[in-house]
């Protein structure tokens, strides 16, 4: 038991926290959203108020004028505050923690952010801190499962209520973006655990021949599927895979890839490259000429996650 409320779980105890309860704590994520979006017809009886811009030194103050006078068209609810007197308020709930001078871990510490996703400009520009009193460790990792669910319960959402409320499609396209950020972060951990095995069991090998293959994905294209491919299709025990490395990567630049990886595998080897594309966005596509090389397998989206119903009967 923690001693304060204000005080964080060590890493392990929010792990054995996060296997029990985390991929529930998703799916009810997802039911709030739909509970609240679906239990009034019009936009003007709910009120979508984010942490990051209530919290923000920017935006907070505005986002509690909005809350004020939402709450002012409500019957039996007693006039506000002034309104000039509402960034004072706020400051003085949010920001208290200012009057207390910080440690310089607290002081480094950064909150989370959702940049352009939510209030149409960059993170970078949203500098003010926030205090805060709390102590122990800030690491919280997911497992690729974990971030994976979230990623498809906030696209389930997007689909849903995106087209009826702007504002809660913004910022679920802010946290869908961070969200597959990291799970791009984590396969890529993985991946880099697995590629020092397979290094090490090349060096004991040194004469055999060596081979790359390069997983060339952007966010959101079929990457974890196409990982799982290419992890499933190499056999464990086969000879061959002690001297293939497996990297995934959101790069798309495969001549400038071929040229840094090409000397590692030597004469005899040679670099592959598996590449997922989705939508027509020229930036976030290999260029089509690199589809016709000999070692650059290019696949869609939509094959690679195509499904026919009626062959699944």
């Amino acid at each position: 038991d923690l001693a304060i409320h204000s005080q964080r779980a060590p890493v392990a105890d929010w792990i054995e926290w996060r296997d029990r309860l985390a991929m529930q704590q998703i799916e009810d994520f997802g039911k709030f959203i739909d509970y609240w979006m679906g239990r009034f017809d019009s936009t003007d009886d709910r009120l979508l108020v984010t942490y990051e811009a209530l919290t923000d030194g920017i935006t907070g103050p505005d986002e509690a004028a909005r809350i004020a006078n939402f709450l002012s068209k409500s019957e039996g609810v007693d006039d506000p505050i002034a309104s000039e007197a509402i960034p004072c308020v706020w400051r003085k709930v949010v920001k208290y923690k200012d009057e207390v001078p910080a440690s310089s871990e607290q002081q480094n510490e950064s909150r989370r952010r959702l940049g352009a996703g939510i209030l149409g400009q960059e993170a970078e520009n949203l500098k003010t801190p926030i205090r805060t009193q709390r102590s122990g460790p800030t690491e919280r990792p997911y497992t690729p499962d974990m971030l994976k669910s979230m990623d498809e319960m906030l696209s389930r959402l997007i689909s849903d209520w995106g087209a009826v409320h702007v504002p809660l499609k913004l910022a679920l396209q802010g946290y869908q973006s961070l969200v597959q950020q990291a799970h791009q972060a984590v396969l890529q951990a993985h991946q880099a655990a697995s590629n020092i095995e397979t290094a090490i069991d090349m060096a004991k090998a040194p004469d055999a021949p060596r081979y790359h293959i390069v997983q060339s994905s952007q966010p959101h294209s079929g990457s974890a599927v196409l990982n799982n491919l290419l992890s499933g299709l190499l056999d464990d025990d086969a000879e061959y895979k002690k001297s293939t490395l497996v990297t995934i990567t959101p790069r798309l630049d495969l001549l400038d890839m071929y040229k840094e990886f090409k000397p590692n595998v030597g004469d005899g080897g040679e670099v592959f490259f598996v590449v997922s594309s989705r939508g027509t966005d020229p930036a976030t596509r290999v260029a089509p000429a690199s589809c016709d090389f000999n070692n650059v397998l290019c696949i869609e989206y939509e094959e690679l996650m195509y499904a026919n119903s009626d062959e699944l009967q």
